[in-house]
């Protein structure tokens, strides 16, 4: 059978899946989303039933800035508290920074990359094949991060505080589906009002 010689394209491709088996760029392959949260100690959260928003100085960019607080309020609402309007009095004060950060990374065979080698061989064949030697892969790597605050509207103090990071995708519903799971895994620290016991409340 005479071998077919793969398009540049397909070519590129398949060396990018050969160097990340062969780990000389972990953070090629990573696409892990880490959340950290943190509340102050000694705080009574049954005294929090309300809350409004305050104003970013690092908003999210376009309709980015709706999912952002809409995902937050479905997660407050779940865990009893009311949103109202910032002369209303409320307990809490929530505000949110986003930002996003671009990386190109670069890999090739120089590294030594004997399971790339081994991949490549076995995909194309003869070495004759083979993509130029010393080819570089160049990716951009787009990783965003969001924080999100819970001011005492009263003390003006910090309360409780979450910050998630990941990376970004080129697809829409990718990267909405991405923030919906960090909001959710958050507000998961953050006690529901049943958990509270607070006093004259159904446990």
């Amino acid at each position: 059978m005479i071998p077919v010689k793969p398009t540049c394209a397909w070519k590129m491709s398949l060396f990018r899946v050969a160097l990340c088996s062969a780990i000389t760029r972990p953070a090629i392959c990573s696409f892990a989303q880490k959340v950290h949260v943190e509340r102050e100690k000694g705080i009574d959260f049954c005294s929090f039933n309300t809350y409004a928003w305050h104003d970013s100085k690092h908003p999210a960019n376009e309709f980015w800035a709706a999912r952002v607080t809409t995902a937050i309020d479905r997660e407050l609402v779940r865990k009893g508290l009311k949103k109202v309007d910032r002369d209303e009095s409320p307990d809490l004060e929530i505000v949110y920074n986003a930002d996003i950060k671009e990386r190109t990374t670069s890999a090739g065979c120089d590294y030594g990359c004997i399971l790339a080698e081994y991949l490549l061989n076995q995909v194309y064949g003869p070495p004759w094949l083979w993509p130029e030697p010393g080819s570089w892969v160049s990716e951009v790597e787009r990783n965003g991060s969001l924080v999100v605050g819970l001011v005492n509207a009263s003390g003006r103090d910090m309360v409780w505080r979450a910050i998630a990071k990941g990376s970004l995708s080129d697809k829409t519903e990718e990267n909405e589906r991405k923030l919906n799971k960090a909001i959710t895994k958050m507000f998961k620290k953050y006690p529901r009002k049943t958990e509270r016991r607070c006093k004259g409340e159904n446990r």
